[in-house]
């Protein structure tokens, strides 16, 4: 390691300093979940790492995040909890991937959507003074960011309406949005998931007109991409999922849910999320026990939003870096 990356990674941990500082005094407690769980999370599109033990026949996996283990804590009476810690899953390196990385997530009980979202603006904020003068800009990679407030909030509907010219509530088969993809020039077919149809819009004609110069918060997203949060109606009676999520450009920063806390519903969620992975994947991904504990701790939990921020991303921008191997402290062993 030469004497230019340490004084980078010195840099890095004054980032993750900053972001305890602003925590704390926010009131926020630093927490600690175990990186060994039987049950990694149940997004059916997230692949976990299945750890070998040769002791006992039960499975083991590292945690693709710690929220299941931190909402445990808030059933448990904790409120306003926080942790930055590494998290893991299976899939293939790129500049803004890794399999381990750190994620920083915290929760807030006793609060609306809106109001997080003004905390994490608040954070962001925060450890871009750090970097720079409150007069002076802000760049990243030869861009200029605009990043004090107000951030834009973007709806998904709205984005679908400005930028494909239709109504995404009249296109919830996948014959209506594959005749969409065809039209603006994506390979598609009537007989892929509705998810996988949407994503390829989202990506390919969406996400890329976000601001490169805004951080920006989206919201009412698919209910069937949320199994974990609540859900609201719009002004049409439609239902979207209760989250947000974080953006600079097209590079996703954060994910944000006002958390469900029923019990029945969740465990429906969890086992229709199973069923896609199944459909989708087959054998090929190991199958993920269902955290009785998490659902034991759900209605014991108050109103609270949560949001997990990867860190390693956030580093890139502030240091106004390009890949996420610039920030990683030390490569870690996988594939």
């Amino acid at each position: 390691m030469t004497q230019s990356n340490t004084t980078l990674l010195c840099a890095r941990f004054e980032i993750e300093k900053q972001i305890r500082r602003f925590l704390w005094s926010k009131n926020f407690t630093e927490v600690r979940t175990p990186l060994l769980v039987k049950c990694p999370g149940m997004e059916p599109h997230i692949r976990p790492i299945e750890v070998s033990n040769p002791h006992s026949t039960r499975k083991t996996f590292l945690p693709t995040s710690p929220e299941f283990g931190m909402k445990k804590l808030i059933g448990a009476g904790m409120t306003n909890i926080f942790q930055l810690c590494p998290s893991f899953r299976d899939e293939p390196q790129s500049v803004e991937h890794h399999p381990e990385f750190t994620l920083l997530e915290f929760y807030e009980s006793n609060t609306s959507l809106e109001m997080f979202q003004t905390l994490v603006e608040q954070l962001i904020q925060h450890l871009i003074r750090q970097q720079t003068a409150d007069s002076s800009p802000f760049h990243y990679q030869g861009k200029r960011i605009y990043w004090q407030d107000p951030w834009p909030r973007f709806r998904i509907p709205d984005l679908f309406e400005e930028h494909l010219g239709i109504d995404l509530r009249e296109h919830q088969d996948s014959s209506t949005l594959a005749h969409v993809c065809k039209k603006v020039g994506i390979s598609a077919s009537a007989k892929e998931p509705w998810d996988d149809l949407y994503f390829k819009l989202w990506l390919n004609c969406i996400e890329p007109k976000l601001s490169e110069n805004r951080f920006s918060f989206v919201t009412h997203y698919p209910t069937r991409q949320s199994s974990l949060c609540n859900t609201l109606q719009d002004e049409k009676g439609f239902t979207w999922a209760k989250r947000f999520e974080l953006y600079l450009g097209h590079l996703e920063l954060g994910n944000a849910f006002d958390e469900l806390l029923d019990p029945k519903i969740q465990l429906e969620n969890f086992k229709h999320d199973q069923d896609v992975r199944k459909a989708i994947y087959g054998d090929s991904y190991p199958e993920s026990p269902l955290d009785d504990d998490l659902l034991a701790a759900l209605p014991k939990m108050p109103p609270t939003c949560g949001i997990a921020i990867g860190v390693d991303r956030l580093c890139m921008i502030l240091l106004d870096l390009p890949t996420i191997d610039s920030v990683l402290p030390l490569k870690s062993y996988w594939g």
